[in-house]
Parts: C-alpha cells; structure tokens; sequence
C-alpha cells in the first residue's frame, strides 16, 4: 500500500516538472521573439532613415543639375558662376559618394535577417554596422570642416571685421556640432543600440 501511494507521489511529481518545464519553454520563447521583435523594429527604422537620406541625395542632385543648366533663372551673374561652379562640383561629388554610402548601409540592413539568421551572425553584422557608422562619423566632420572653408572663401566671409567672423565660426561650428549630435546619438546610434541590447538579451538565454 504504501509502495502505491509512493508511486503516485513520483508519478505527480514527475507531471508536475512536466508542466513547470514546459512553462519555462514557452516563457522563453516568448521573450526570445519579444526582443527579436524590438530588434527588427529598430532595424526597419535604420532602413527607413536610409531611404530618406537617399531621397533626399537624389533631389539635391536634381537642384544642383538645374542650377548647372539654368543659373539665369537663379539670377548667377558672371562673377560669382566660377565659385558657384566650384561649389557645385563639390556637393555634387559628396552627394554621389553619399548616395552610394548609404545604399551600402540600407543593402546591408536589408540582408540582415533576424528572424532567419543565428544570432552570432546577426550580433557580428550589427557590430560591423557599428563600426561603419563611426567611418562615417568621422567622414561627415571632415567634410563638414571642408564645406564650411569653401563656404567661408565664396561668401567672402573672411573680409569681414575679426569680430563678425568670430561669431560666424562660434555659430557654425555650434550649428554642426549639434546636427551632427542629433542625427546621429539621438537617431542612428540609438537604434543600434537598442538593436545591440536586444541581440545581448537573446544570447544571454541562448546561453544560460
């Protein structure tokens, strides 16, 4: 009799592990697609700034490609087509240059399959995407200071008193360093690292 009741005891012990385990399963599930999820709604974010940015590269090319073929109509006059040349020449290749970056990126993020992916692949393709948006960090203030020195030469700027051209360099130095901050600590960076935390928390359990 007793050997019975010790039976049943094991067997409704055993059930019950049964349940709490898969339990555990389900709950794990459920917060590996919970961040899978955070993390392709970041990653679709980054795209869709990246289409955004290539737009708008496209429309400057066509502003710059009018101004090229119709300066009478911007009212150029003869003295200043030879600096605006120059300048158009300048955005122009940076624009190109910017076009094909960012459609590197967004082909990148594209091929970028959370779902489908291991999540080792997913961890090393955000981290590369990490490292190339700090190149471009470092791309965007070099070109920013080389914009600003051509701006600075055919607007004349330089021939003002030392007191105006102190507050134009305070300002645009300001003005880019805080475009600079916003787009990307507050905007690309912050969903890479949204996208980096969530992959975190899935290896995390991958690996408990």
């Amino acid at each position: 009799m007793e050997l019975d009741e010790l039976k049943k005891s094991w067997n409704a012990l055993d059930e019950q592990l049964k349940k709490e385990q898969i339990a555990d399963e389900k709950q794990i599930a459920e917060m590996i697609a919970g961040y899978k999820a955070n993390a392709r709604k970041s990653l679709r974010r980054l795209t869709g700034w990246q289409r955004f940015s290539i737009s708008i590269g496209v429309v400057g090319l066509v502003l710059l490609l009018s101004i090229w073929l119709l300066p009478s109509v911007f009212q150029i006059n003869e003295e200043w087509q030879p600096k605006i040349n120059i300048l158009m020449i300048f955005l122009g290749i940076s624009i190109l240059a910017g076009i094909w970056w960012d459609h590197r990126n967004y082909r990148w993020m594209k091929n970028t399959r959370i779902d489908e992916m291991p999540v080792a692949v997913v961890s090393q393709r955000t981290a590369t995407l990490r490292q190339w948006t700090k190149y471009e960090v470092i791309a965007i203030s070099a070109w920013v200071i080389i914009f600003n020195i051509l701006n600075y030469w055919i607007m004349g700027y330089y021939k003002a008193s030392f007191g105006i051209q102190a507050i134009l360099i305070t300002f645009f130095v300001l003005f880019d360093v805080a475009v600079i901050y916003i787009l990307y600590k507050k905007v690309a960076y912050r969903y890479l690292n949204d996208i980096k935390k969530n992959i975190e928390e899935i290896e995390d359990i991958c690996t408990e």
